[in-house]
C-alpha cells in the first residue's frame, strides 16, 4: 500500500473535551476575579447603603470571597489537569464549579430573585460537552441547589408568596434550559453524523480517484504523484529506490485472437498478482493498457530481480495458456538509482528503456538498466 504519511486524509482540527474543561476553569478564574472586583466596587461607591457594617462587609464579602473563590478554583483546576482521573469526571467537575458560585452568590445575597437565574449557566453550558447525561445530571444538580436554598429561606422566616413564586420560576426556568439543551446536542449529533458521512464520502472518492477502475491498482496519476513525492523524501537518504516497468508480451494478439473478454481477464490476473506482492515497501501501478509498474522502497536490486523473476513465472499459470497452449509471458525492464542523482522523469524513461530492451531481445525477461546505455538480462 501507499504510504500513509504521503497520502493521508487530514481533517479539520477540533477543540478537545479536555480542552472545553480548560476553558471553563480560565473562565472560573475570570468570573472569582469579577465577583471579587465587583463586592469592591460595591464596597466604597455604595458605602452608606451597605446592608451590612462596613468591616462585616470587607471580611464576609471581599476577604473570605478572595480567599475561597480562587482557592476553590485552582482546586478543581489541579483535578482537571491530574492524569488521575477520567474525562467525564473532570467535565462534571469543572461545571459544577459553577454551579457552587451561583449557591455561593445566591446564599449570601438577599436578591435571590436575580441571582437564581445564575444555574442557568452551567446547565447550557453542558451542552459543549454534547452529552444529554451531563446536561440532566447538571439540571438536577441545579435544582437540588434550588431546593437547599429554599430551605434555607424557608427556615430564615423569609418564605412568603413571592419568593415561593421566584423559586418556581426559576426552577421553570432550569426546566426549559435543560430541554433545550437536549434539542442542541441532538441537533449537534447529527449534524456531526451528516458531515462524518459526507467526509468518508469525500474521502471514498478521492481515493477512488488514487485507483484504476479497471484493475483496483493505482492509476498513473497517483504513480506521478507517488514517485514524485517519494524522489524528494529521499533525496537526503542514502538508500536506493528501484522502479520496474511491466508489460503483456503480445498482448494485442490475444486481444485479436480472442476477443478483449480474454485480453481483460489476462489484465486482471496479472493485477491480482501484483496486488498480492504490495507491501510496506512494494507499490504497484498500472501505467495503461497492458504496462504495469512497481516502485520499490525497501529492497534492494537482487531483491526486486527475484520478484520480477517470481512475477514471470507466476504470470506462466494464467488461463490463457490453457487455450493457446503457450504461456502469456511478460517483458520487464528494472532500474535502480540513488533519489539525490534523479528527478522522477529520468527514472521512467530509465525503466522503459530497460524495458524495450527487453522486448527486443525476444520478450519473456527481465533487464537491468544501467548507467552505460547498455542494459544486462544478467542478474544482478
Amino acid at each position: 500500500m501507499i504510504n500513509k504519511d504521503i497520502y493521508r486524509n487530514t481533517s479539520k482540527a477540533y477543540i478537545e473535551p479536555s480542552k472545553w474543561c480548560h476553558y471553563i476553569i480560565n473562565a472560573g478564574y475570570a468570573t472569582a476575579v469579577l465577583i471579587i472586583l465587583a463586592h469592591i466596587i460595591w464596597y466604597f461607591a455604595a458605602r452608606s447603603v451597605l446592608a451590612w457594617p462596613p468591616d462585616v462587609y470587607l471580611r464576609n464579602y471581599i476577604i473570605f470571597p478572595a480567599i475561597g473563590l480562587p482557592f476553590l478554583t485552582f482546586g478543581v483546576d489541579l483535578f482537571v489537569r491530574s492524569t488521575r482521573f477520567s474525562l467525564v469526571a473532570k467535565e462534571y467537575l469543572s461545571l459544577l464549579l459553577f454551579i457552587a458560585f451561583s449557591f455561593y452568590l445566591s446564599l449570601t445575597h438577599d436578591i435571590a430573585n436575580v441571582l437564581l437565574g445564575s444555574f442557568i449557566l452551567p446547565i447550557f453550558v453542558s451542552t459543549i460537552f454534547s452529552n444529554v447525561k451531563i446536561t440532566r445530571w447538571m439540571f438536577g444538580t441545579s435544582s437540588f441547589a434550588l431546593l437547599i436554598l429554599g430551605v434555607k429561606i424557608y427556615f430564615a422566616g423569609e418564605l412568603d408568596s413571592i419568593k415561593l413564586m421566584q423559586i418556581f420560576v426559576a426552577w421553570f426556568m432550569f426546566l426549559c434550559t435543560y430541554l433545550l439543551a437536549k434539542v442542541f446536542i441532538r441537533y449537534g449529533h447529527d449534524n456531526l453524523s451528516a458531515l462524518t458521512n459526507f467526509d468518508n464520502r469525500q474521502q471514498y472518492m478521492q481515493a477512488q480517484l488514487k485507483l484504476d477502475p479497471f484493475t483496483g491498482l493505482y492509476n498513473r496519476r497517483t504513480y506521478d504523484d507517488f514517485l514524485s513525492r517519494l524522489i524528494e523524501e529521499n533525496r537526503s537518504a542514502r538508500k536506493y529506490l528501484s522502479l520496474a516497468m511491466i508489460d503483456i508480451d503480445h498482448f494485442k494478439c490475444v486481444n485479436d485472437l480472442y476477443g478483449h473478454a480474454a485480453g481483460d481477464r489476462v489484465l486482471l490476473f496479472l493485477s491480482q498478482i501484483l496486488k498480492g506482492i504490495q507491501a510496506e515497501g512494494i507499490h504497484a501501478f498500472r501505467i495503461g493498457g497492458d504496462e504495469f509498474s512497481i516502485i520499490f522502497t525497501d529492497c534492494d536490486l537482487k531483491e526486486a530481480y527475484r520478484i520480477c523473476e517470481n512475477l514471470q513465472t507466476r504470470m506462466g499459470s494464467c488461463p490463457m495458456r490453457i487455450m493457446d497452449k503457450e504461456r502469456v509471458t511478460l517483458s520487464c525492464g528494472l532500474v535502480c538509482m540513488n533519489p539525490k542523482d534523479i528527478d522522477p522523469e529520468a527514472f521512467t524513461k530509465a525503466a522503459d528503456s530497460a524495458l524495450y530492451a527487453a522486448k527486443n531481445s525476444g520478450r519473456n525477461q527481465v533487464v537491468v538498466y544501467d548507467d552505460t546505455v547498455h542494459q544486462s538480462n544478467s542478474k544482478p
